[in-house]
């Protein structure tokens, strides 16, 4: 606060008389206090000491030059502590007087003639090796102090016999005696009392905030967290800690085998945007084509990243097209990689199901290296060999007494059995298995780095990326030996056949980059980078149906392959006092985007239409996955410029106000405008109310539009080749489809957050509201032979399928999550947390069919149907609960953690009958662990998920899409897997 001179010179000649009431003075220093500020103005730091104490300053701003950026972090310190932590780097004194603190400018300290000066030098890192800059250093009873730069290194004058108090947000303080060394580094340990971590994804200003301090909800989970939950791969890591994230395995599903499709508040994969520091990752090279979550999406492989080089995850749950560009409707995950140097970790995990199936290890390592004087090259690999699961029903070829009777040789159940006996190569039905049907089989391996080099003063050149390749080796639906049917080849497999996918997977990405950091001024962000995926698909032990004897067993497929290069400059500054306001962040940027998506040919015998195909009604191309034709092969690319301008402002010491606005515009879709604008204000300390309105958009994917691939699909007990047919080709016109555009989407955004018991108990609640307009979606399989518009222009195909934004959906929920930490004696601790998310996807809008492609069919023509309905709508569960609690005893952290997912519903459409659904109930899983610390290199872990061997429902045996015990468990919605309990021992190594 600004004083007058009478008042500044009242409290001079009569602050003595004050000042002999010395137990009314400590009354006051002794009042508690629990602070935190970074980088904040020193007048703003004592306003919120005068409102926590009761107390007030008195001081005249230029004599103490109150406008300066200080930072502090108290946790129920005494007000004299606090003030000699806070004071004595700014070379201010203090005295009290009645209920009022004086404030001057300290005298300069005279040197004793003995104590020689020492110049101090050092850095200051976090446990991990990581550079901790804005440290305040000081020098324990004088005015004497520092902070850290960007490296973590500082420098001071001080004596021999002297202590430096080194004071951090986050960390515990630390002190260290002076007996004559010079350099002094330091590692802070994090404390064990703060909860809030502090997030960088969602807002370029410098201004350090936590989620509870934020004008959006940003969840932070660090590797610590992520590596508790026994799972090996990221996105399953993030499944079991974050409540609006969902992400299972899939059986038998395509794409869904390859690459997990992961998605936020119950959208579409590819409408949740991922970066890795910052920076947008590439996608999945192919589109997801079968009946499953996200069915004609692409998803971000996640897996693809090791987790060893995760420091930690921020999800942004809340629309930021207009700060990052398209692609963010749903929200943001942004993976932060590790800095450390001079330290490293390894990892050894095993685990295996109760029935004693897909067992496999995963071994990685992790360490730091110095680059120069201080620089970092952060550098992590991994492998991963697991074995897949099966949890099939044995064949039955009539499930239901009374039903369709399938058998492997006819659908004659005397000659069938009769056959089957002669033949010899199954037992009686309901002793064999025809194919495996769970979790896939494995390989993997990755190689990822992190690093940074400064170049100059304030200048860091940095560069990241990482190379990945896995082997998946999934599965298809068995085809029987009855002859009439298309799919069939009893010439080569006269006892029917299981197809095998084999599909390698490989991508890498680089990214360099150019910054400049000050602390003053504008900081630079320069960097460009290149992602690449591919797909490599192969089909054994199948056959060209159409061919004949002459058709071979194995094919190439073909390979589908996404590029994408991303060149961007941002800038960003954070002002103090500006235009009447507590803080001004300014940041503006470019980007420029180049996609690239290719088809490759496979062996011509993998599309073939072989002479049977006509004279025998049977199938082309290789079973399992039809091979990508020479007339499919593609190589499209277009490019994307966007612009942005990003503003938040502490308008006063309550008020957030922040602000965006992008342009982008698509070398094929044109353009389009994103804003954004939020706000958080403080009802108390404790108490804040937060709200975002967003405008956002998304373009159609390059690999949505090109793609031109055939899938075998089993929807209705029948195995169909269903045909995508690419939006530039000409006849999609001609009936009435016309090219995808962009689809728009309002987000609303309201919240609570509040923090008690010393800020050990955290709480955040956000409601949401997200209405998308004309969403792209993949039409149903439009059967050819069924509709006349199609007959003329599509002869050979059985199926067809397109893009086209055909509805418009609205997502509501709600979003609350607490966290609760309790410090006890002796190095013991207690946590719990809950979070919940609960939303409900409606499709609230549906185009009709074009006039062109209904006209010669009575019969009405949908585009989107029952089973692409429950998709969008029911797929994925509405209500997750996860509930954990831990205790530390010395070496010895127990965990139990409860994961509470929702119900699910699906739809068939068997031949013949009308549609019907299934509801799959809700289920709680429960895992425990334990991790005993045997010393400060060595841990170990034991633990067991779903240790209580929770199934979803499974599929009633009359339906169609049970697939006479192929598919017990719903491969048409996503709960929790479908493996049952896993047990798992880890060794860590730290060194």
């Amino acid at each position: 606060m600004r004083i007058t001179f009478c008042q500044l010179l009242f409290a001079v000649l009569f602050g003595s008389m004050s000042i002999a009431h010395e137990g009314r003075a400590q009354e006051i220093l002794s009042r508690r206090v629990t602070l935190t500020a970074v980088d904040q103005p020193a007048r703003t730091v004592l306003n919120r000491l005068e409102q926590l104490t009761d107390t007030r300053f008195m001081y005249s701003a230029e004599v103490i030059n109150a406008d300066r950026p200080i930072s502090v972090s108290v946790q129920d310190q005494r007000l004299d502590n606090v003030l000699n932590q806070l004071l004595e780097p700014l070379r201010i004194t203090y005295r009290v007087a009645g209920q009022q603190i004086i404030l001057n400018a300290a005298a300069a300290e005279p040197v004793a003639a003995e104590a020689a000066p020492l110049m101090i030098s050092g850095k200051v890192t976090a446990k991990s090796g990581e550079s901790l800059p804005g440290v305040n250093v000081s020098v324990q009873g004088t005015t004497k102090g520092a902070s850290t730069d960007a490296e973590g290194q500082y420098k001071l004058e001080a004596e021999q016999g002297q202590t430096l108090l080194f004071s951090f947000i986050g960390y515990k303080n630390q002190d260290v005696l002076l007996t004559g060394q010079t350099t002094v580094n330091v590692t802070l340990e994090e404390s064990s009392v703060v909860l809030q971590e502090v997030a960088v994804v969602g807002s370029r200003s410098t201004v350090a905030r936590t989620d509870v301090e934020r004008a959006v909800p940003v969840d932070v989970l660090t590797a610590k967290e992520l590596q508790s939950t026994g799972q090996v791969e990221l996105s399953q890591q993030v499944q079991f800690t974050s409540p609006s994230f969902n992400s299972a395995k899939n059986g038998i599903n395509g794409v869904a085998s390859y690459a997990d499709p992961a998605s936020l508040k119950g959208l579409s994969p590819d409408q949740m945007l991922v970066l890795v520091d910052g920076k947008r990752r590439h996608q999945f090279a192919a589109v997801n084509l079968n009946v499953t979550v996200g069915k004609g999406t692409v998803v971000t492989d996640m897996n693809a990243v090791p987790t060893l080089a995760v420091e930690r995850l921020e999800i942004l749950r809340d629309g930021a097209a207009a700060q990052y560009g398209s692609d963010a409707i749903a929200g943001i995950v942004n993976l932060n990689l590790k800095k450390s140097v001079g330290a490293g970790s390894a990892m050894f995990q095993y685990g295996v199901t109760s029935k004693g199936d897909g067992g496999g290890y995963t071994a990685g390592v992790n360490y730091g290296f110095r680059l120069g004087k201080k620089g970092y090259l952060n550098v992590t690999g991994s492998y991963q060999d697991v074995s897949g699961t099966d949890r099939s029903d044995p064949y039955n070829p009539q499930p239901v007494p009374g039903g369709t009777y399938t058998g492997v040789y006819t659908n004659n159940k005397t000659t069938d059995e009769s056959a089957r006996e002669v033949r010899g190569v199954y037992g009686p039905y309901g002793t064999f298995r025809v194919t495996e049907y769970g979790s896939n089989a494995m390989k993997s391996g990755q190689l990822f780095y992190n690093a940074g080099l400064p170049v100059a003063q304030n200048w860091t050149l940095y560069s990241f990326g990482g190379f990945s390749r896995k082997r998946v080796h999934a599965q298809g639906f068995f085809r029987t030996a009855i002859p009439a049917v298309g799919t069939t080849n009893p010439a080569v497999y006269p006892d029917g056949f299981t197809p095998k996918l084999p599909g390698t997977v490989q991508d890498y990405s680089v990214v360099l980059g150019i910054r400049r950091k000050v602390t003053e001024g504008w900081n630079l962000d320069f960097s460009t980078g290149y992602g690449y995926n591919y797909l490599d698909q192969n089909v054994k032990n199948s056959t060209n149906a159409s061919m004949g004897v002459n058709s071979p067993k194995d094919f190439y497929v073909g390979r589908i392959a996404f590029g994408q290069s991303v060149s961007e400059i941002n800038l960003n500054k954070t002002m103090y006092g500006i235009l009447g306001t507590k803080t001004l962040s300014l940041a503006m940027g470019a980007q420029y985007r180049i996609d690239q998506f290719r088809l490759t040919a496979g062996d011509p015998a993998s599309y073939e239409i072989g002479p049977f195909a006509a004279s025998n009604n049977k199938i082309p191309g290789s079973q399992g996955r039809v091979g990508i034709g020479v007339d499919d092969e593609t190589n499209r690319t277009r490019s994307n410029i966007g612009m942005y301008v990003d503003v938040e402002s502490d308008l006063t010491e309550r008020l957030l106000l922040t602000g965006a606005l992008r342009y982008e515009n698509y070398s094929d879709f044109g353009g389009n405008l994103s804003g954004k604008l939020a706000s958080r204000f403080k009802l108390s300390d404790n108490f804040s109310i937060r709200g975002s309105i967003n405008r956002g958009f998304r373009a159609p994917l390059l690999q949505q539009v090109a793609n031109a691939v055939t899938t075998s699909t089993v929807q209705n007990g029948v195995v169909t080749s269903t045909k995508e047919i690419p939006n530039h080709d000409p006849r999609l016109s001609q009936i009435g489809i016309e090219d995808p555009k962009a689809e728009t989407s309002w987000n609303y955004n309201l919240g609570l957050t509040a923090k008690a018991i010393r800020n050990r108990l955290l709480i955040t609640l956000d409601a949401y509201q997200i209405d998308i307009r004309e969403r792209i979606i993949i039409t149903e399989n439009l059967r050819v032979n069924n509709i006349a518009a199609l007959k003329p222009l599509f002869p050979g195909l059985q199926e067809i399928t397109f893009f086209t934004n055909q509805v418009s959906t609205r997502t509501r929920g709600v979003d609350f999550v607490t966290s609760f930490r309790q410090p006890l004696q002796r190095n013991n601790a207690f946590t719990a947390s809950v979070a919940l998310t609960v939303n409900k996807t409606e499709i609230v809008g549906t185009k009709g069919t074009p006039a062109q492609l209904q006209a010669g069919t009575t019969v009405p023509i949908l585009l989107i149907d029952t089973v692409s309905r429950a998709l969008i709508e029911t797929s994925q569960p509405r209500t997750k609960v996860l509930v954990s609690l831990g205790y530390q005893m010395g070496k010895l952290s127990v965990n139990l953690r409860s994961t509470y997912f929702g119900a699910v519903t699906a739809w068939e459409k068997p031949s013949g009958l009308p549609h019907r659904v299934q509801t799959f109930g809700g289920k709680n899983l429960f895992d425990v662990s334990a991790v005993y610390a045997l010393n400060k290199t060595f841990s170990i872990t034991l633990g067991g998920n779903n240790i209580t061997n929770v199934y979803p429902d499974r599929v009633f045996t009359n339906y169609a899409s049970y697939s006479n015990g192929q598919v017990p468990y719903t491969r048409n919605a996503n709960q929790f897997g479908f493996n049952g309990t896993y047990y798992y021992a880890n060794l860590m190594v730290n060194f």
